[in-house]
This record gives structure tokens, C-alpha cells and sequence, in this order.
């Protein structure tokens, strides 16, 4: 999974790697399924930024 953060701020976290769409400022997903990321709350991984050349990889651990 992916965690990434358009220029607006939105945060949303993404099963595949998505790639950054300079035309819309967003990441974008190129995954064939209709829903293939969730938005987040934009106050969790403060550190991840649009500025960012890569998503951040992240993985989700049950407990």
C-alpha cells in the first residue's frame, strides 16, 4: 500500500503505487479498478508531502 498527498493537502492511502499528475496536482491511480485508493484524515503522516518525488509504501498490520 501507498500513502500520498496531493498539492490541496488531501492525504489518501492507495493499494497500488499510484504515479503524481502534474496536470490535476493529485496522485493518481493506474490500477484498472474503479476504486483502488480511500482518502485519510490529511492530519496523519505529517511527513509525506507533495513535494515528494515517490508515495510513501506503507504497510497495514493487524493486530
Amino acid at each position: 500500500m501507498y500513502v500520498a498527498r496531493d498539492k490541496d493537502g488531501t492525504l489518501c492511502v492507495f493499494f497500488n503505487k499510484p504515479v503524481k499528475g502534474c496536470i490535476f496536482e493529485r496522485w493518481q491511480s493506474v490500477s484498472s479498478y474503479s476504486r483502488d485508493y480511500f482518502k485519510l484524515d490529511s492530519s496523519l503522516f505529517p511527513e509525506v508531502s507533495w513535494e515528494d518525488e515517490e508515495p510513501t509504501e506503507v504497510e497495514l498490520v493487524k493486530k
